[in-house]
């Protein structure tokens, strides 16, 4: 198994100039089973998960998090909209209920708005089949840049 420290060095090397490290926590996205963790930055939310032998890394600017609310439990739920679509982690209930405190802070401004109703409409052609997978992937990665 992976450990957390070695998610979060991945993390850190995807941060871009001048990004900062705001919190971090331990988490596994259900559905897919991933065991990583979550890094809050100044401009995005980033993941590194595991499961099995399938490595996953996601990045979303802070924009396309939406509808932030944690479940107390054990495990404690985070629930999110990532540009329409639902995100779920598990984790410690004090972790995720910072990062969502985090989340709710750090929201971006008008530039960040128009960010995320470009993404959503790359999401929206892609999943009408205007767009290939590699295709939204390529749009998506030039936006975020």
């Amino acid at each position: 198994m992976v450990s957390v420290q070695r998610h979060l060095a991945l993390l850190r090397g995807l941060l871009g100039p001048g990004e900062s490290e705001r919190l971090w926590a331990r988490v596994e996205r259900q559905p897919q089973g991933q065991a990583g963790a979550l890094l809050l930055t100044d401009r995005r939310l980033l993941f590194s998960g595991l499961a099995f032998v399938q490595q996953a890394q996601q990045a979303w600017p802070l924009a396309a998090v939406r509808d932030v609310a944690v479940t107390a439990g054990r495990p404690a739920v985070l629930r999110c909209s990532v540009l329409g679509l639902p995100e779920r982690f598990e984790g410690r209930q004090a972790d995720l209920e910072a990062l969502a405190a985090g989340l709710g802070e750090q929201r971006g401004g008008d530039r960040s708005e128009g960010l995320v109703r470009e993404l959503e409409r790359l999401a929206a052609l892609r999943d009408a089949g205007t767009l290939t997978e590699a295709e939204f992937q390529g749009a998506k990665q030039r936006l975020l840049e």
